[in-house]
């Protein structure tokens, strides 16, 4: 790296810290006040369990609220640039940053659900000595494996647990907000494409520039207009090659995608905590 390329480094991480220092976050940091899980009679080691992961999950969103900040401020300084000076600072300052974030709705939406169950789970057993402490998936006999459960069938098994309090129902809802079909289509299913194939690049340049699809086979056949159509050739398929291509995200417009689940990810956090807030109350006070 010679000495003019450093100090155009050094003199853009400055203009980052400048703007960064002068954002004004659309939300708070969220705090660790927790205490109205104090002073009851759980099961075990419920409390710590759930307090250990209450506090978890507020780091995650707490970290995701600063991350967005920073990405902010870096497409700012990129914005100022031409297009070979933003590809470098795209790759020294943002690229790891922004994927972080584009991951962040997928895994936040199985956390949530990981972690209402297993609170939710807890209290139960501290309110009820009959409920048996057993979640679908654990084993029934010492050969049994336990059975890795689909996202689908871990939420419907929350469902079950959540049902029983008020709020249980806006909570599964504001759950399956996060990582929608909406989100997927502004980020060309980055999650997906970049964690088991070919996912697209950030800012600059396409991939996959020939596609191939299986699909129902055809044949053309003229018509009564004089004219060939394609008309299905029932129960075959064929393998068809074209030019397509995958194109880079615009980091501004998927940056506001982004933000827009996690505002979606904090509303969920609040209806958790109205759940929960509401089970505990449930539990009989420390004697």
């Amino acid at each position: 790296m010679d000495e003019q390329h450093k100090a155009f480094l050094k003199r853009s991480f400055e203009t980052y810290l400048e703007l960064l220092s002068n954002l004004h976050p659309t939300h708070r940091f969220l705090d660790f006040n927790f205490d109205f899980l104090d002073n009851r009679g759980w099961y075990l080691l419920g409390k710590e369990m759930v307090e250990s992961d209450l506090r978890e999950l507020t780091n995650l969103l707490n970290r995701w609220q600063d991350s967005l900040d920073r990405w902010q401020a870096w497409n700012q300084v990129i914005s100022n640039h031409d297009e070979d000076a933003a590809w470098e600072l795209r790759r020294e300052f943002l690229e790891a940053l922004a994927h972080e974030c584009l991951l962040r709705p997928s895994a936040l939406r199985d956390t949530f659900t990981s972690v209402a169950t297993n609170a939710l789970h807890q209290v139960r057993l501290s309110n009820d000595p009959t409920y048996r402490d057993h979640l679908p998936g654990d084993p029934e006999t010492p050969t049994d494996r336990q059975k890795l459960l689909t996202r689908p069938h871990k939420e419907k098994r929350l469902q079950t647990i959540v049902d029983r309090w008020p709020g249980g129902d806006a909570l599964m809802k504001a759950i399956r907000r996060i990582n929608g079909p909406e989100y997927k289509q502004a980020t060309s299913d980055y999650r997906n494409l970049v964690n088991h194939t070919l996912g697209p690049r950030l800012g600059i340049g396409a991939v996959r520039m020939v596609t191939r699809h299986v699909k129902p086979a055809t044949k053309p056949e003229k018509g009564s207009d004089g004219r060939f159509h394609d008309i299905p050739v029932p129960g075959e398929m064929c393998v068809s090659y074209g030019f397509g291509g995958t194109p880079p995200l615009d980091l501004v417009a998927a940056r506001r995608a982004n933000e827009g689940q996690f505002r979606h990810a904090r509303d969920c956090y609040e209806k958790y905590l109205d759940v929960l807030k509401s089970a505990v109350a449930d539990i009989k006070p420390q004697v």
